[in-house]
């Protein structure tokens, strides 16, 4: 049985209010249109189903964003491309991910912090002014911004639809998507494979063997 290609892991990154959810579930909506398996792993609602005794210390956040990596790439494994929309407030945290997903793309979603304090969908910031909440990254906790992401948007600049679709134009790009050309010729080339009843194995021996004799 031929081993599946493994999924692309997508972490979108920023600060609450930047536009990280909307712009997952469009590129999530944009993978299942191609007929590919996704899932959409949002932080908020993996937290509330599988760490609901979390809190928001950094130690607390270390745990969740490692129980979403693992998650990833346990999903990536077995060919699910992976959305997930979380701050992951430390680049440790975003690096690990990296480090654990054979196929990843860091998308930073950038938007200054008075833009996402006007936008405030959740009421995070409002809650942080009246003195609520302690815990708000950007205000009570520094963000590490990304160094070298795959992909930086800036919301405030770009609509949702440009944001969208600079991440699937990067995902072409790195090839971890096929146009339906590339997709054929796969296709064709793998069928060609399986006719001449070799194993990849013993077509690569015999490779070699012509190398070394000089004929390729």
């Amino acid at each position: 049985m031929p081993q599946r290609e493994k999924g692309v892991v997508i972490w979108f990154t920023g600060l609450a209010g930047s536009g990280k959810s909307t712009i997952a579930s469009g590129v999530a909506q944009r993978l299942a249109e191609m007929g590919l398996d996704v899932e959409n792993l949002d932080a908020d609602i993996v937290r509330a189903n599988l760490s609901p005794n979390l809190g928001f210390s950094l130690e607390a956040r270390d745990e969740n964003t490692k129980r979403l990596a693992w998650l990833a790439q346990l999903l990536s494994k077995y060919g699910v491309n992976v959305v997930i929309a979380a701050v992951a407030t430390l680049r440790y945290f975003r690096d690990r991910a990296r480090l654990w997903c054979e196929k990843f793309v860091e998308v930073y979603v950038d938007a200054p912090l008075e833009v996402c304090m006007q936008r405030d969908p959740k009421g995070l910031y409002a809650r942080a002014a009246r003195g609520e909440v302690h815990d708000v990254d950007g205000i009570h906790i520094p963000y590490e911004e990304p160094l070298n992401p795959e992909v930086h948007l800036r919301t405030d600049q770009m609509s949702i639809e440009e944001c969208v679709e600079a991440v699937m134009q990067k995902l072409f790009e790195l090839g971890y998507l096929k146009t339906p050309e590339t997709q054929a010729a796969t296709a064709c080339d793998s069928a060609a494979r399986a006719e001449d009843g070799y194993t990849d194995e013993q077509r690569r021996q015999v490779e070699e063997r012509l190398r070394g004799l000089g004929y390729v």
